[in-house]
């Protein structure tokens, strides 16, 4: 853009990190590379112990746009340091970047002229390009546009359409939509994006992929891998909330019942792995007391709990269920990744 930095629109690019110094540099470099000026990278670290703060500092001193934080509250998590970042940033529009991912040269840029071309947008959807070490190294994106609605996309388990970095916010609009939800140990930024469309945040998706989402590597373990009781708990909490969202913008209507009903059938499927079928059977009643299934269904998912574990009945169960439920309680895993390279529409 040939303007001077006085009157362009500053972008804050707010970046959680925990003990991911060398990805981070990568993170932090892709930003130094925009060939848009007027930018801000607030880094919120969330208690590393390796070399993120002194680095990040060093770094600091050299370029002033980008600073790095300690986090401040006593709760750990991304969605914290995001709301910490937030809080201190100064821009126009807000960019939320995980500390292993990596921005296009052009992606500043590219954003703010279609949210300056749109100003009625609260948020505008970029595609998200894959990669294993270096961004453009696969032709794969996160996933496809397709005509289904995106707040539907969103309930599907297999066809979550855009990921964190992939949004462009306004900051009065991020006013509307509120913070990161803090208590959630898992889901973070898929509560936060179906909040917004339930919220009714006007947003536009664009053509053109302009940012990287890091493929994780078999020898390197993410942020919260692992489920525990912990996790588990904590996304039953999340889908009563979403639940009682969707009832209170009376949103519901069949298929979504239907596709809330098969998150709860796989969170209980989450307790019969962790043994506590007990609790897989608690859940099911729940969701049945919601009224998203049939008492018919009921009585089948609790069947299917209690054969799942058994080497002899596990495998008739889940073919019973595959055949009664295959186009409203199992959902086809339609997430797919187009092979479109970078800068071609798609």
């Amino acid at each position: 853009m040939e303007h001077r930095d006085q009157i362009l629109p500053k972008v804050s690019i707010v970046i959680p990190t925990k003990n991911r110094c060398s990805l981070l540099w990568e993170t932090v470099k892709s930003i130094s590379s925009q060939t848009y000026s007027n930018w801000e990278a607030i880094i919120i670290d969330d208690d590393s112990t390796d070399e993120t703060i002194e680095q990040m500092s060093t770094l600091s001193k050299e370029e002033p746009r980008i600073k790095v934080l300690p986090r401040s509250s006593n709760r750990p998590g991304a969605p914290v340091c995001r709301n910490e970042g937030l809080a201190v940033s100064t821009g126009d529009y807000v960019i939320f970047l995980d500390s292993d991912d990596c921005l296009a040269p052009f992606c500043l840029e590219n954003r703010v002229r279609a949210m300056q071309t749109y100003p009625s947008l609260d948020f505008g959807i970029f595609p998200c390009q894959l990669f294993r070490n270096q961004p453009g190294d696969t032709a794969l994106l996160w996933n496809s546009e397709t005509l289904d609605n995106d707040l539907d996309r969103f309930l599907h388990l297999h066809d979550v359409p855009w990921q964190t970095t992939s949004p462009i916010w306004r900051r009065q609009s991020l006013g509307r939509l509120g913070p990161w939800d803090e208590s959630l140990l898992r889901w973070q930024d898929w509560e936060f994006h179906f909040r917004a469309l339930i919220k009714g945040l006007k947003y536009k998706r664009f053509a053109e992929p302009d940012c990287f989402w890091r493929m994780n590597a078999p020898d390197r373990k993410t942020i919260g891998s692992r489920w525990t009781v912990e996790h588990v708990h904590c996304i039953e909490q999340l889908l009563s909330k979403v639940y009682f969202m969707l009832l209170q913008e009376q949103m519901f209507n069949k298929r979504r019942r239907y596709l809330l009903a098969s998150l709860y059938f796989w969170i209980a499927k989450r307790w019969v792995s962790l043994g506590e079928r007990k609790e897989a059977a608690r859940l099911w009643t729940i969701c049945w007391g919601k009224k998203l299934i049939e008492k018919i269904e009921y009585w089948e998912g609790l069947f299917y709990f209690q054969m799942w574990a058994s080497p002899l009945t596990g495998g008739m169960a889940k073919l019973y269920l595959k055949i009664r439920w295959s186009k409203k309680l199992l959902p086809k895993k339609s997430i797919t990744f187009k092979n479109t390279p970078l800068g071609q529409k798609s």
